[in-house]
């Protein structure tokens, strides 16, 4: 996991890097979603999470980018690019799609201004 975690956080400062600050959600996940496949990870962006009520499924939101290994999610990263800090609320999204995803790790990306990044488990939160 260490690996594939610091070449995953690699790729997200070298978004920062190359792109700046200020710009919309979707071009950073864009932008991502080309380092890392050019660093051959296998991912995909947009990756629906299914949502259940009592075992019935009721609707879907939507993962920024999911990495996976040998075809199972591996690993979600959820970005964001707001003028404020992150906070329980978006810990909260991404732990929601872990649990319903199966996914162990997750990353939490705010690329508004000064780069914030967290990794996440479903019991277990820490900036990076």
């Amino acid at each position: 996991m260490e690996q594939c975690f610091s070449d995953i956080i690699e790729s997200i400062k070298e978004v920062q890097k190359e792109l700046g600050n200020h710009y919309k959600e979707n071009l950073y996940q864009n932008a991502l979603y080309t380092e890392l496949n050019k660093r051959m990870y296998l991912c995909q962006t947009e990756v629906i999470v299914p949502v259940y009520y009592k075992e019935v499924y009721i609707g879907f939101e939507r993962a920024d980018i999911v990495v996976y290994k040998e075809n199972v999610p591996y690993l979600i990263i959820e970005l964001k690019s707001q003028n404020q800090r992150l906070g329980s609320k978006e810990i909260n999204q991404l732990k929601k799609y872990l649990s319903n995803l199966k996914c162990k790790y997750g990353v939490l990306v705010n690329f508004y201004e000064t780069i914030e990044i967290m990794k996440v488990t479903e019991d277990f939160c820490q900036k990076i």
